[in-house]
């Protein structure tokens, strides 16, 4: 038992910050981001969709030291979308629905 507990992995909630990541991009598309190494402000809504390329890239690639679960950040990312387009349907003021 001590083997298994004592190995080096590490599992994260990468899945619901992924998620978060969409429901950003989606609430706020047009918001500028300064990402560090570009020298330019990119729009959440590009740098969104690209994170979301290079993640399904990364899955079909199938690096063989990658031990990355490219896929549950994407299927956090479907959760994100499935979120905003439930509340974005039943928006709630002051008690009473609205569309």
């Amino acid at each position: 038992m001590d083997e298994y507990l004592n190995r080096m992995t590490t599992v994260g909630a990468s899945g619901a910050v992924y998620a978060v990541l969409l429901g950003f991009g989606m609430l706020f598309p047009n918001d500028r981001l300064f990402i560090f190494p570009l020298p330019f402000p990119i729009k959440a809504k590009f740098f969104v969709a690209g994170y979301a390329l290079i993640e399904l890239y990364s899955g079909i690639a199938n690096n063989p030291g990658d031990n990355v679960a490219h896929f549950a950040h994407l299927g956090g990312m479907v959760f994100g979308l499935i979120l905003v387009l439930y509340w974005k349907k039943n928006d709630k003021v002051n008690g009473t629905y609205h569309r």
